[in-house]
C-alpha cells in the first residue's frame, strides 16, 4: 500500500447509494488503504473500504459525492452545513472534491461559504452541469465528469442471488419493473401523498398489462431516508405488488452488489432514487429516470436516456416509454473510463502537494 486515504463528508452505509460511491472511490485506489467514518450503528458491507472511530490521519482527503452540502433552512447556515464544510478546511491541499452535487438549497450565504472552501482544494470535480457552471461562474476551477458509481460493475454471483430473490418473492425476473422510491422532506419539493398515488397507478398499469412491479429498497437510513414506509402504504393499496428489500439478504455481496444484479435482470426498471439509474447504467440498462433535482435531470439531459421531472409523471401517459426501455441497452465503457480518468486527474494534484 503506497498511501492512505480518509473518505470525509460520509453520510451512511444504510443508504445503497452512499455506499456504492464508497467502494467506487476506493476501487479507483487499489493500491490505498481507503478507511471512513460513518454514523451507523451496524454499518453495512462496503467492499474496500475500512470503517474506523475517528478517521486517521491520512495521506489525502477525498469529500464524498452526493448531496451533503444541503442547506436546509433559508436563509441561515445550518450546523451540519457548517460541519461538512469544516471538513474541507483542515488540510485543504490535501483534500479534494470528487462526484459532488450542489443541490439549489445551497445558495447565499451558504453558497458564498461553500465556493470560499472550495477555491482552496486541490481539486474540485462535480458530476452535473448544473453544478459545474454554478462553481465556475463563482470562481472555482471545477471539472465536469459523471457520478463516482459508474466505475462499479455487476457480477455474475450478483445477477444469480438477485435471481433467487425474485424466485422468492414468486415473480418471474423478465416481467419485472423495478422501480425504486424514496420519501421526500424540506431539501426536495414534492408531495409524500401525491407522490406514493403516482406509483400506485404504475402499479396498477402494469399490472393489467401483465407486468410485475417490485418496489426496491434502496436506503434505510435515517429520518425521511428510509424505503420501507412508503413502499408499504403502496402494497397497502396494490397487495399484486412485491418488495425486492436487499437488506433482509443472507449474503457475502455488499447491498449494492445485489441491486446491481437485480437492475441487470429486471425487464425494466423506473428510477426515482438517483443510484437507481447511475447502477442501472453502469450494469448496461436503461432506466426510465423520474428525476426530482438537478443530478436526475443532468442524467436524463446528458445521456439522453428517456424520463422525465416526477412532477410532471403522468403513469398512464408514460407506460408507454417505459415498456420501451425493456429493448434498450446502455453503452457505459466511455463513461467509466471518464470517471476513472477525471479522478487520476484529481488525485495527481493532492499528490503534488504531498
Amino acid at each position: 500500500m503506497d498511501s492512505t486515504i480518509g473518505l470525509i463528508n460520509t453520510y451512511s452505509t444504510l443508504n445503497i447509494g452512499d455506499s456504492a460511491i464508497y467502494s467506487a472511490l476506493a476501487s479507483m485506489t487499489p493500491n490505498a488503504q481507503v478507511f471512513a467514518q460513518v454514523q451507523d450503528v451496524e454499518p453495512e458491507y462496503t467492499p474496500n473500504l475500512q470503517l474506523l472511530d475517528p478517521l486517521p490521519t491520512c495521506d489525502a482527503y477525498i469529500s464524498v459525492g452526493g448531496d451533503i452540502f444541503n442547506n436546509a433552512r433559508e436563509g441561515f447556515i445550518t450546523k451540519a452545513f457548517l460541519k461538512n464544510l469544516y471538513q474541507l478546511t483542515r488540510s485543504p491541499k490535501q483534500t479534494f472534491v470528487f462526484g459532488q452535487s450542489i443541490p439549489r438549497s445551497c445558495h447565499g450565504l451558504s453558497f458564498q461559504a461553500l465556493t470560499w472552501c472550495l477555491r482552496r482544494l486541490a481539486a474540485v470535480c462535480v458530476r452535473d452541469v448544473e453544478s459545474y457552471q454554478r462553481l465556475t461562474k463563482a470562481g472555482v476551477s471545477a471539472i465536469l465528469s459523471y457520478d463516482s458509481a459508474f466505475v462499479l460493475e455487476v457480477t455474475k454471483q450478483a445477477k444469480r442471488e438477485a435471481q433467487d430473490i425474485f424466485q422468492a418473492l414468486d415473480v418471474v425476473s423478465n416481467l419485472v419493473t423495478l422501480i425504486s422510491l424514496r420519501t421526500f422532506d424540506a431539501m426536495y419539493a414534492h408531495d409524500n401523498q401525491r407522490f406514493a398515488q403516482q406509483l400506485v397507478g404504475l402499479c396498477r398499469n402494469l399490472l393489467a398489462r401483465g407486468e410485475q412491479p417490485v418496489l426496491l429498497i434502496q436506503s434505510r437510513a435515517y429520518g425521511s431516508d428510509n424505503d420501507l414506509e412508503m413502499a408499504a402504504a403502496i402494497v397497502t393499496q396494490v397487495p399484486q405488488v412485491k418488495i425486492f428489500n436487499p437488506f433482509l439478504a443472507t449474503t457475502t455481496l455488499s447491498r449494492w452488489q445485489l441491486v446491481m444484479g437485480a437492475l441487470a435482470i429486471a425487464r425494466q426498471i423506473v428510477a426515482i432514487r438517483y443510484h437507481t439509474a447511475v447502477l442501472a447504467l453502469a450494469s448496461g440498462r436503461v432506466p426510465f429516470n423520474l428525476y426530482y433535482s438537478n443530478k436526475g435531470r443532468d442524467l436524463t439531459e446528458r445521456l439522453k436516456i428517456p424520463g422525465c421531472n416526477l412532477a410532471h409523471f403522468d403513469p398512464e401517459i408514460h407506460l408507454a416509454p417505459i415498456l420501451q426501455t425493456a429493448q434498450q441497452s446502455f453503452g457505459h465503457e466511455a463513461i467509466r473510463h471518464q470517471v476513472q480518468q477525471n479522478f487520476n486527474t484529481c488525485f495527481a494534484k493532492v499528490r503534488k502537494h504531498s
